[in-house]
């Protein structure tokens, strides 16, 4: 249990660096991304996304935008998700951690960084101190975990799918896009672009290279809402559905 707990705040700490990263640089100079094996099965186009234009309001953060969420807020909509799935392993607002002490991005927008220990599988959020909304969420996890295998199994669709649920609750889909929103995902570690943009929110896929031993690398997936003057400066590829 020692060596668990360990492991997890040190994914917490080196996901806190990623997002530092990412929050202080443009999309135009992704993270060198570390080779790792892709899922074997893409997941198969269901509905076209119909997000909540709601979802999202502007803000004097770097990216212009944010979630008109708080982190309650995102919870409550992430297990109601959750128990239409038939699922049971639900979050309790209360197992939020924060992750380091309070920072400020490039514009000088205070921020913090939470973490939700998920059985290895961090999810991630950056809050607003001030207006407490969230800025964007994800999850992380570390390549070997990634990487891992049971049989037939593969982890890796297991995080891809959980990344693609805290997308869906964060954007407030109107409609069941899961494997829309996992396909997408699914993209930033097949392809050569870290980052897919699509109907207003960009798709990320973040890392942070552990030089002695890859396998404890930190691959960060998350979702957040940028300005349309960004997204145009930062020249990110769109995802289409004739992708599918």
């Amino acid at each position: 249990m020692v060596r668990y707990m360990k492991n997890v705040r040190i994914i917490a700490a080196i996901m806190t660096a990623v997002c530092c990263a990412v929050l202080c640089s443009s999309c135009k100079q992704p993270e060198q991304k570390i080779e790792i094996n892709a899922p074997t099965i893409s997941s198969t186009f269901d509905e076209v996304p119909e997000f909540n234009k709601d979802a999202v309001e502007d803000s004097p953060n770097v990216n212009g935008k944010r979630f008109n969420l708080t982190l309650y807020d995102f919870t409550v909509r992430y297990n109601q998700l959750k128990q239409g799935m038939g699922e049971t392993d639900l979050m309790t607002v209360s197992n939020w951690k924060t992750n380091g002490m309070p920072d400020k991005d490039g514009n000088g927008v205070g921020i913090q960084y939470y973490y939700y220990d998920d059985n290895e599988i961090n999810i991630t959020a950056t809050v607003e101190t001030e207006s407490q909304k969230l800025v964007n969420v994800g999850v992380g996890t570390t390549v070997s975990k990634f990487m891992e295998q049971d049989g037939d199994d593969h982890n890796s669709e297991r995080v891809l799918k959980k990344a693609a649920l805290v997308a869906q609750a964060a954007c407030q889909s109107k409609n069941n896009c899961i494997d829309v929103l996992q396909n997408i995902f699914y993209r930033t570690t097949t392809e050569s672009n870290d980052s897919i943009w699509f109907d207003g929110y960009v798709f990320s896929l973040s890392t942070q290279e552990d030089r002695s031993d890859s396998r404890n690398s930190v691959m960060l997936f998350r979702v957040f809402p940028v300005s349309d003057s960004l997204r145009n400066e930062w020249k990110i590829v769109e995802f289409t559905v004739s992708q599918q």
